[in-house]
């Protein structure tokens, strides 16, 4: 169970994080800040903290996996300070779709003169990728984008396109991520014929603004990038074929569509994108 610790003695609240590391901090908004080097806290400090051995077993695998944390401020604290916390864990997503990468949550403590703690993330376990280095701009994208991402969190489409997205490299097997990844795809567009072409138009309207030329080019791409997940949902492939290649390419696709969404700060309909294929290009 996804839970924030909360301490009446308290007016921050840290949640710490994996997938990304970065070079200095940086304020995200007004309370919320994103430092580097999570506090690395004392075994007895952390048995004290938590209401059970597993919760206290999980934050203690997790500890050397945190790359970053956030810091969230709220001077009255309180109930609106773990309220504010727990909306936050929702930034990770964001930072996931500004980074092109996944970000997760997995703990949180808050108090002074006793420390609470808790697990802030559905998958308690070891990740396979170390974090990635992550630029100015990719942070900078994030802050000036934080409202549109919060505003598309009210689309069930994008929200269920976004959990795709990051619970499916949570997956054992590349083959259980291809389904979701393409899965999340699927319900972004409210696609229900000729999905392979269909999928395949519409993401490169979205992506590419250049020339038709280089549409058309994303357009195959895309179109093989089904094909692949048609043979792993179907079981037709030979030993050789590529499922770790065809999971990374429908991540990117995925990641790629939700940033994008962001930008416009909508998910286009389908009218809209088949009207698109005529004019273009889905512009803001």
């Amino acid at each position: 169970m996804v839970r924030v610790a909360a301490s009446a003695d308290s007016t921050t609240v840290g949640i710490s994080g994996r997938g990304i590391s970065l070079s200095a901090d940086f304020q995200l908004a007004p309370g919320i800040t994103l430092r580097t080097n999570p506090p690395k806290h004392e075994l007895p400090v952390v048995a004290n903290g938590c209401d059970s051995f597993e919760e206290y077993a999980a934050i203690v695998s997790m500890m050397p996996q945190a790359s970053f944390y956030l810091e969230v401020e709220h001077p009255p604290g309180g109930k609106d300070l773990a309220v504010k916390a727990w909306n936050s864990l929702w930034l990770f997503h964001l930072l996931a779709v500004a980074c092109q990468t996944p970000c997760e949550s997995l703990y949180s403590w808050c108090g002074h003169k006793k420390v609470a703690f808790s697990v802030a993330t559905a998958y308690p376990m070891q990740w396979e990728d170390n974090p990635v280095a992550v630029s100015d701009s990719m942070l900078a994208w994030a802050k000036q984008h934080q409202g549109n991402f919060d505003h598309l969190l009210e689309n069930e489409a994008f929200k269920r396109a976004l959990l795709s997205y990051c619970n499916s490299h949570h997956l054992f097997g590349f083959e259980s991520r291809v389904m979701l990844l393409w899965s999340g795809i699927e319900c972004l567009f409210e696609a229900s014929t000729e999905l392979t072409r269909t999928l395949a138009i519409y993401s490169a309207l979205m992506l590419d603004k250049t020339s038709p030329n280089s549409r058309y080019e994303l357009y195959k791409r895309i179109r093989k990038e089904y094909e692949r997940r048609s043979k792993v949902v179907h079981g037709s492939r030979d030993k050789k074929f590529p499922v770790e290649q065809a999971y990374k390419g429908a991540s990117e696709i995925l990641i790629r569509l939700l940033a994008r969404c962001v930008e416009i700060s909508r998910v286009p309909t389908p009218e809209e994108l088949d009207r698109a294929a005529l004019v273009g290009f889905i512009d803001n």
